[in-house]
Order: C-alpha cells, then structure tokens, then sequence
C-alpha cells in the first residue's frame, strides 16, 4: 500500500518533460533550448518526448497555457470574492504573488511573452491577450466598490493597471534576485498605498 502511494506520488514522465523544459526556457528562453537537451534533463528520451509532445514550439505551448491558467486563477478568484473591494484585492495580491514566487519558471516564461521578448507567435498571443483580458476584470471588483459607497468615484480601468503595475514591481526584484520581500509584507504595503495613498492627514 505504501509503495502504491509513493509510486502515485512520483512524477511522470510527461511532468518531468513540462519541469525540464520550464526550467530551460526559463534559464535560456525558447530558441537557446533545445529538444535534446530537454529530454536529457528529463531523464527521458528523445521518443518518449515526441510522444507526448508534436515538437518544441507544442511544448513550449502548453507551459505557457500553463503559467497563464496559474495566473488568470488567481484573479478569477478575486472576482469571485462576495466580500469587499479590499477583501477582493487582498486575494488578488496574496494568490498572485504567492503563485509568482512560487512558480518563477512558468511566469518568467510568460512575463517573456509579455513584453513581446520571446516567441510572438499567433498561439502565444492569444493566451497573453487572455491572461490580460482576465486582469481587466478585475476592475468589475473595483465598480462594485464604488458602487457599494467603499471606494470614491475613479477611473476604474486606469486603477486595475496600476494594481497591476505596483504589484509587478515586486515580481520583477524577484525575478531579478534583487530583492524578496515576504508576500504578507508587499501585500500590506500595496493595500496601504493603493487604498489610502501616502499623504497625510490632518
């Protein structure tokens, strides 16, 4: 039984495939890496990788798809969120952090496609175009604050992206190992600024 559920427990081969190939396309970038060595890192061969990949650029695409599904999850949650604008956000931030920090990999690969530093093509468009049409909604989060009375009239559509911007920053040190701060420390910070601004009161 035990060695049943340790066997469960190991990854496959298709999962060691999709780990080796983040962890090249993440280090190198798309057009650096190659089959051959994704497979050895893998510890699979070159037939086994055909078999569950029609070639790199499938591959490639289906991290993608994957980093992106991790991403749009977490607003997704947000904009599901019953409660308050700044209980909506606060799950924003957390899911979105917590999950940048966690998977570096996946979202370096698609911050690359972000900034149109990678692939290009139609197929890695689309899937940006989609992670960015799920950030723009989260701004239904910031309307219904407004509407409830929380939040003062604004322009709702230029907010999310400064959310969004400020909440880049962060990443962006940590992609750059420049500096980590604890997810608890950036989300209080951002919920600080972002709601209450930095001027003082009198």
């Amino acid at each position: 039984m035990q060695e049943q559920q340790a066997s469960s427990k190991r990854p496959t081969a298709r999962d060691r495939i999709m780990r080796a190939a983040e962890a090249l396309f993440a280090e190198r970038g798309f057009e650096a890496t190659s089959i051959g060595e994704i497979a050895l890192r893998a510890h699979v061969n070159r037939a086994l990788l055909y078999y569950y990949f029609e070639h790199k650029e499938h591959l490639y695409h289906q991290l993608l798809q994957e980093g992106v599904e991790r991403l749009r999850a977490t607003v997704l949650a947000a904009t599901n969120t019953t409660g308050s604008a700044r209980e909506a956000v606060r799950t924003f931030l957390q899911g979105y952090l917590q999950t940048t920090y966690h998977d570096p990999g996946l979202v370096r690969i698609v911050y690359r496609e972000i900034v149109g530093a990678q692939r290009g093509d139609e197929e890695s468009k689309a899937l940006v175009r989609q992670f960015m049409q799920t950030i723009a909604q989260l701004e239904q989060v910031l309307q219904r604050g407004v509407q409830s009375g929380e939040l003062v009239p604004h322009d709702t559509n230029k907010s999310v992206y400064l959310l969004f911007g400020m909440t880049n920053v962060f990443v962006t040190l940590a992609y750059l190992e420049q500096a980590s701060f604890p997810i608890e420390e950036v989300v209080d910070h951002i919920m600080r600024v972002f709601f209450e601004g930095l001027s003082a009161r009198h």
